[in-house]
């Protein structure tokens, strides 16, 4: 076929398609069980420049405005611009019955940390948004700015996945076993994984080296730490544990949780436990004396229903002896591809509300926080959008959470709302990844430091009340 007839040829060809497209309908045509749909042309030609023009710096720099106390005039005032916030920022937390009293023990608890002997845990559990200390590093760093406290916290004997906090290595006889992820990840032959879903089992001698990571993006009050905790079970008779050349040695055997610890006087930055014995290993802390650690546990693939299938004896043992007063329940995201009916979201919404109550029964002492999910987009009609479910997953999440006594962090509107995501991926630098679905490190710090803002709006609210007159909050509690 000659050249010229070949061009005619695709010529052609593009602009039939270009006419089918259209005038082919933008909600697609039905054919039997399936739904047809066509890309209009101006889609191919123009793509997806002009999908989203939402400006996501503006909207966070504006809740970030919202925040900023020191324009009031008056005590009065104050009060008046805190409960401006906790009941209208999109920012804000959400509270059973709009209670914004509701964490005034907790922050109690927090406000005393840096005078007690021992620390104060927030347990963050997640999806892979959190992996590698991502959105945990930093509300880790701004509340131990308030609190006190340093090091990175408590972290598996076995980490398979790096971070850019720690720095980690081990040898020996250990076997790690996790309670989430796919049926290729090893199973336990009992149920005790512990405060972080996964144990590594010791039999014989093994070793498990720690060291904080010295680049400029690791904050510095998790790079020294004056404690380690070994938080440890089922030990067979004359396990033994050795840290900086201190050994400590229980004699009989134990099916509870022992908790081991060892205390510096001068800050480490390093540190090697060295075990020989049985035992199950439920997770090692790098911490200070007092203050705040907060604990990042990300579980790849999980939709946040696991707990359940925890040990509860176990759990709740582990949360006494580490002081956890705060569990953050970050999920959503994981199930969102499988949501496709208000019934699928019914469902969920029914194992969530049973987690809630497990933990809760596990820990009365905490507080729980649950982060919804992000916004997330597939292609649909040809375009970048809202997975069409995720509105009202996020919503249904919400209000499961308050009915079962937790608060609630609404990451989907802080981000924009529906269809925020594009201009995530869009942002320069970006802020999301192009899988339309995960933050970006920058895009996480955006998002911790917007939830950290939040977190610590609420607390200054609680202190400013703490110290108002009597007479005056009086008057301020009988406002509408």
């Amino acid at each position: 076929m000659k050249p010229y007839k070949i061009l005619i040829f695709i010529i052609l060809a593009f602009a039939s398609l270009g006419t089918l497209g259209w005038f082919f309908p933008q909600d697609g045509i039905k054919i039997g069980e399936i739904t047809w749909h066509f890309p209009h042309p101006y889609t191919i030609l123009v793509g997806e420049e002009h999908e989203n023009e939402m400006d996501i710096e503006a909207n966070l720099q504006q809740l970030k405005s919202q925040t900023d106390v020191s324009q009031q005039q008056s005590v009065m005032d104050s009060l008046i611009f805190y409960k401006d916030y906790v009941n209208n920022n999109a920012a804000r937390l959400y509270f059973p019955d709009n209670n914004f009293r509701f964490y005034d023990h907790l922050f109690g608890i927090l406000a005393s940390s840096s005078k007690m002997s021992k620390v104060v845990h927030i347990v963050h559990y997640g999806d892979s948004q959190i992996e590698m200390d991502r959105i945990s590093s930093t509300f880790r760093h701004r509340l131990q700015q308030t609190f006190g406290g340093s090091g990175a916290g408590m972290i598996p004997a076995i980490q398979t996945i790096p971070t850019f906090t720690i720095s980690q290595s081990y040898g020996g006889a250990l076997e790690r076993y996790v309670i989430y992820g796919d049926v290729s990840q090893p199973r336990a032959t009992h149920r005790r994984y512990g405060i972080m879903a996964n144990v590594a089992e010791v039999n014989g001698s093994a070793s498990v080296s720690m060291s904080s990571i010295t680049s400029s993006r690791t904050f510095a009050n998790t790079k020294t730490f004056n404690r380690i905790v070994l938080l440890l079970g089922n030990n067979a008779a004359n396990f033994s544990a050795t840290c900086a050349g201190q050994t400590q040695q229980i004699s009989a055997a134990k099916r509870g949780v022992t908790r081991m610890e060892w205390t510096f006087q001068q800050p480490l930055s390093r540190a090697t436990v060295s075990m020989n014995g049985t035992a199950e290993i439920y997770g090692i802390s790098m911490e200070s004396t007092s203050g705040v650690a907060v604990d990042n546990v990300p579980m790849r693939g999980c939709s946040g229903t696991i707990f359940t299938r925890i040990d509860s004896s176990n759990l709740s043992q582990c949360y006494s002896d580490m002081n956890v007063r705060l569990i953050i329940m970050q999920y959503g995201g994981n199930m969102m591809p499988q949501i496709n009916s208000q019934t699928a979201i019914d469902n969920y919404m029914k194992s969530i509300a049973r987690q809630i109550k497990y933990v809760k029964h596990c820990n009365p002492n905490a507080e729980i926080l649950f982060i919804g999910p992000s916004d997330m987009s597939k292609r649909i009609n040809g375009k970048m959008q809202t997975y069409p479910y995720l509105p009202a997953l996020n919503e249904a999440l919400k209000k499961t959470v308050l009915d079962n006594g937790g608060a609630y962090w609404d990451m989907f509107h802080v981000m924009g709302g529906e269809n925020s995501m594009v201009a995530w991926v869009k942002h320069n630098p970006a802020w999301a990844g192009g899988d339309y679905v995960h933050f970006t490190e920058a895009g996480a710090i955006e998002i911790a430091n917007t939830l950290s803002d939040a977190f610590l709006v609420h607390y200054q609210f609680y202190l400013l009340r703490k110290r108002c007159p009597q007479e005056l909050l009086d008057r301020f509690m009988k406002m509408k």
